[in-house]
């Protein structure tokens, strides 16, 4: 019955859905296990929940993996060009067209488990260290809003495939990074490190990574009602949750 009920909900969005002529650029970084970047396919399950969506919608697209700071741009600058996962914070707002929601997530700052030296009650005492962060991320923003200076207590990097590697090798005299839990396990794995490596030193509250997909503002209105129509039916016939608990298994 469930089968069902989701297959009507597919054919219902492709009746009133027609599949469109322009095809819609849709920009990423490689982000395990949200999005991830395999050799002639993009995985992950927040591209899982992208794909249904953009099919359910009857639009045709392509994603491609940037870094995050070029597919950031390409989405602020470029019509008919969507990103995700993208962090909806109050800066951003007015910058896009807001999709829907794909996750939502904690975020905390990470160091090494060996240094003891450090010790966090508050985001001003973590200015005395340097924190690496991925350029133009909400985390990068976050912090600049804050006081901290590129150069001085902030690290840029164009992605966060290095991230971990850099903190444990401790180039660059770099000795924090702020990252939530599940992308810590999957970046641990994938660097050959131990998530035991690394200890949370200061959870940040007001910093939720609450991923979503976002279309530029020169993509039309029509797309975007599409694309919001066919992720809400998603969550209403049970499809994006069997998505996410699928991955969730993956996860433990």
């Amino acid at each position: 019955m469930q089968n069902l009920r989701i297959c009507s909900s597919i054919l219902i969005l492709g009746l009133l859905f027609p599949v469109t002529a322009a095809e819609i650029r849709v920009v990423t970084e490689h982000l395990p296990p949200y999005q991830i970047d395999q050799p002639g396919v993009a995985a992950g399950f927040a591209t899982d929940l992208v794909r249904q969506t953009f099919q359910g919608a009857g639009i045709s697209y392509q994603i491609e993996f940037q870094s995050w700071s070029r597919a950031y741009q390409l989405a602020l600058r470029d019509p008919d060009t969507c990103i995700y996962s993208i962090s909806k914070s109050k800066d951003r707002l007015p910058l896009f067209q807001w999709i829907g929601e794909l996750s939502y997530n904690t975020t905390a700052i990470y160091g090494l488990a060996s240094r003891t030296d450090i010790q966090l009650q508050s985001l001003e005492q973590a200015k005395q260290y340097v924190i690496a962060v991925t350029r133009d991320d909400v985390t990068h923003h976050y912090l600049r809003k804050h006081g901290f200076e590129e150069g001085k207590n902030l690290y840029l990097l164009e992605n966060v495939t290095s991230m971990l590697n850099v903190l444990a090798g401790r180039r660059q005299g770099i000795d924090l990074l702020i990252i939530n839990e599940t992308i810590l396990k999957y970046r641990a794995q994938e660097s050959g490190l131990a998530l035991a490596d690394f200890r949370k030193l200061l959870v940040l509250p007001d910093l939720p990574l609450d991923f979503h997909l976002a279309c530029s503002l020169k993509t039309s209105n029509d797309t975007v009602q599409r694309l919001r129509q066919s992720l809400q039916v998603m969550k209403t016939d049970g499809r994006f949750d069997k998505i996410v608990a699928g991955w969730s298994e993956q996860l433990r």
